[in-house]
């Protein structure tokens, strides 16, 4: 009988502190969005402003528009409990077909050309977080600001007396979005965001948050 009771305490003894143990996990959980933690995000661009926002000098035709949708790469790391900074970088490749049409002896002539567009971006962000507002720790929404630097390369822009020439160019574009991540566990989350920044209107992709200090 004695030794029942030693063994029945002593089982008590470690589920009695296994559930501390859990409980205090429970409460040392990080929050979705926290100060010191590192959040890496990968996304894929919806609506290319780029794909539509393109001219032809005259004597060209524009022709159909292909390509790939812009991937975006970014990491946030956060410098108080609500804001975060970040740096991130992006690249999209677009191919413009044009047509020259020139008037032969024996009709029209018809020159195809395609211009192949890629476009490499880098800037750095902030963004304000407002998870601690709603009291929920799955949502991260989210607003922010900043400015991204685009290398466009050409491989074929069209010139006004017929010819194509390769061409290098650079721009500064604003970064201004709002989004949302829903975690779907302590680490992983899922994400979209919309506003501007050339490249796409939206934005759509999964987070990995690495641990840091609430």
């Amino acid at each position: 009988m004695r030794t029942y009771l030693i063994i029945t305490a002593l089982l008590a003894a470690v589920a009695a502190n296994g559930q501390d143990t859990a409980v205090a996990t429970i409460k040392n959980r990080p929050q979705n969005f926290g100060r010191n933690s590192y959040t890496a995000t990968v996304a894929m661009g919806i609506a290319n402003g780029y794909k539509t926002d393109y001219n032809v000098p005259n004597g060209f035709a524009k022709g159909n528009v292909t390509g790939f949708a812009p991937i975006y790469a970014r990491v946030e790391y956060g410098i108080s409990k609500r804001v975060s900074i970040a740096v991130g970088a992006s690249f999209n490749t677009i191919h413009y077909n044009t047509t020259k049409i020139y008037q032969g002896y024996n009709g029209p002539i018809y020159r195809n050309a395609t211009n192949k567009h890629r476009i490499f971006s880098g800037g750095i962000m902030a963004f304000y977080h407002f998870r601690s507002m709603l009291g929920s720790k799955k949502l991260d929404p989210f607003v922010g600001v900043g400015i991204s630097i685009n290398n466009i390369n050409q491989s074929a822009y069209p010139q006004g007396d017929s010819t194509t020439v390769a061409q290098r160019s650079h721009s500064a574009m604003p970064f201004l979005k709002a989004g949302v991540r829903y975690y779907v566990s302590d680490i992983f989350s899922l994400y979209a965001d919309a506003g501007y920044d050339k490249l796409s209107i939206a934005s759509i992709g999964v987070s990995c948050r690495f641990a840091g200090k609430k």
